[in-house]
């Protein structure tokens, strides 16, 4: 079985090779089977509250194409008792968090604390039985935990691994899209 560490350090080194143009060409394509994904649901309407993250240097980037088709948005925030919670904001709202070894944006503590009815939640690597390998912090786990709504990983084809070591804490997701495909689990 691989080791989680390790498994994050290949990832990290696989994404920082790609470069931009072909990072935002494959984050368009996620995006076009994300939004496919959602009508065919009918969870594309101004009553969803989606919950999405905005991304890191490596990560997907859809906050934009996705910010016009649904009604409210709903991004990651950390309380003072160190858990995930998401608050509605608009992507050009959110401010800069210094206290993480890299610069987050996130919603104003002023904003309105919500749970979405659909989380699109990143990672590192994905699995086709649902399996999410994170940064490593345990955020997302937390709030999985306890969360009952729709959880869709988004990831570039070459963020899907065949086999991620999960644990008792580690949640698995109920669709994974990619530049790709749409994996149902």
């Amino acid at each position: 079985m691989l080791n989680k560490e390790k498994l994050r350090k290949d990832l990290r080194e696989k994404l920082l090779k790609l470069d931009n143009e072909k990072r935002n060409e494959k984050s368009q394509l996620c995006f076009k089977n994300l939004i496919e994904l959602l009508k065919a649901k009918g969870l594309l309407s101004n009553e969803i509250v989606l919950g999405l993250f905005a991304p890191l240097n490596d990560e997907i980037n859809i906050v934009e194409s996705i910010a016009e088709r649904v009604g409210t948005l709903a991004f990651p925030s950390v309380n003072e008792q160190a858990e995930m919670i998401f608050r509605e904001s608009n992507f050009e709202d959110l401010v800069e968090n210094t206290s993480f070894k890299v610069k987050i944006l996130e919603p104003s503590l002023k904003s309105k604390v919500v749970t979405p009815d659909v989380l699109l939640v990143p990672g590192l690597a994905f699995g086709r039985k649902g399996e999410r390998l994170g940064r490593g912090r345990g955020y997302y786990d937390k709030y999985l935990q306890n969360y009952k709504g729709i959880t869709i990983g988004l990831s570039l084809d070459e963020q899907l691994v065949p086999e991620i070591p999960m644990e008792e804490h580690d949640c698995y997701l109920s669709w994974v899209v990619t530049d790709r495909e749409v994996i149902e689990i």
